[in-house]
């Protein structure tokens, strides 16, 4: 994509409320061995971090901003800061930084709320939860999050673990990360002893075998070397990894790292979501297949769609009407309607080219 088109998506993208084109350099080279490789720009990688034609235009009905509903669930004067969904945890927004911006992004309502703000200096945003965590002990466990809360420099990334440590009643903190597959080298050594000494569980998330280059097996084989304990969570992906042999090579591949996989994502329903998303049956069809290629040390990941009364799985649909395309979900007494991403709509990734490396 040449600088002129990314300028011109970048000025909508800004008028939209989307994120801009960002691509470290590492990704790039992955991207261009991809394009070189295929002759064209429809590649799963290439779809992560540029638009593809028509992406603005592509849109399902009923489709809402943030459907995860992630502001309702800030506590007052912790507005872009902390969300509190469930009873014993929270997550933290660390940062609106990441080192990369992806296409799908499902936080981007929040996070383009976010660097439209001006925020307040990292140690003020730290004291201001570390206060309500305090006030709060029956929070025990912690996610950072953001943006990626590895964007932030080592001293208060340190900072913050100390203080929840010493302050706070949490005993289980989580980093979720993809900055390890868009630059890899945020794994140092201090940065992956700083993790292993806080016993924090890092979720990576990796969407695509092809993301799993040398130097990302390098960071994670140093992860590893300081007992850090490696967990996955990523969205099944329209044109990415809709494919049972992409996710089955994935997860093994994991699997041979040490890496388990816990969640696997429906993509929201949110502007613009629409070039990414899948049928529910065909999402179920694809688990299904899933769980019958691979063995029981592998095939434990859910598929999970988070929702505003928070993460509901098969088992939890009330209602399926399938002519309208709604799916009434319950959970602890509590109902969310989703609409369904239309059939009709859903062209599944080519195989060859998802995996173009053969």
């Amino acid at each position: 994509m040449d600088d002129i088109r990314i300028q011109q998506f970048n000025e909508q993208a800004r008028r939209l409320g989307m994120l801009t084109i960002r691509i470290p350099p590492h990704y790039q080279r992955l991207v261009r061995e991809e394009v070189e490789t295929l002759g064209r720009t429809d590649g799963p990688l290439y779809r992560v971090v540029y638009p593809t034609a028509g992406r603005t235009d592509s849109k399902a009905d009923h489709d809402v901003p943030d459907f995860v509903e992630d502001r309702t669930n800030m506590p007052s004067g912790l507005e872009s800061l902390l969300i509190h969904k469930y009873h014993n945890r929270a997550l933290f927004l660390v940062t609106d930084v990441c080192a990369g911006h992806c296409m799908y992004c499902f936080r981007q309502d929040v996070l383009t709320d976010l660097h439209a703000r001006e925020l307040q200096a990292p140690e003020k945003r730290l004291d201001a939860v570390i206060a309500y965590l305090k006030d709060h002990p029956q929070v025990t466990e912690v996610i950072l999050s953001g943006g990626d809360p590895l964007s932030v420099p080592f001293r208060h990334l340190e900072r913050i673990m100390s203080r929840l440590d010493t302050e706070t009643a949490v005993r289980d903190i989580r980093i979720h990360t993809r900055n390890i597959v868009f630059s890899p080298k945020v794994m140092s050594e201090r940065v992956c002893e700083l993790i292993g000494r806080y016993r924090v569980r890092l979720y990576l998330h990796l969407i695509h075998p092809y993301e799993i280059a040398e130097p990302v097996v390098k960071g994670i084989t140093r992860l590893k070397f300081y007992g850090v304990r490696l967990y996955s969570q990523f969205p099944i992906l329209r044109g990415i990894n809709d494919r049972c042999e992409v996710l089955e090579r994935l997860i093994r591949m994991m699997d041979d790292l040490g890496i388990t996989p816990v969640n696997l994502f429906v993509p929201d329903p949110i502007n613009y979501s629409a070039p990414f998303r899948i049928p529910m049956k065909r999402l179920f069809s694809l688990m299904d297949n899933l769980y019958w290629r691979t063995s029981s040390w592998n095939n434990s990941a859910h598929l999970v769609l988070d929702t505003p009364i928070g993460k509901v799985r098969r088992e939890d649909i009330a209602d399926w009407d399938e002519g309208n395309g709604l799916i009434i979900f319950r959970r602890e007494g509590k109902t969310v309607t989703y609409h369904d991403f239309p059939g009709e709509s859903d062209i599944p990734g080519d195989l060859e080219t998802l995996l173009w490396k053969g």
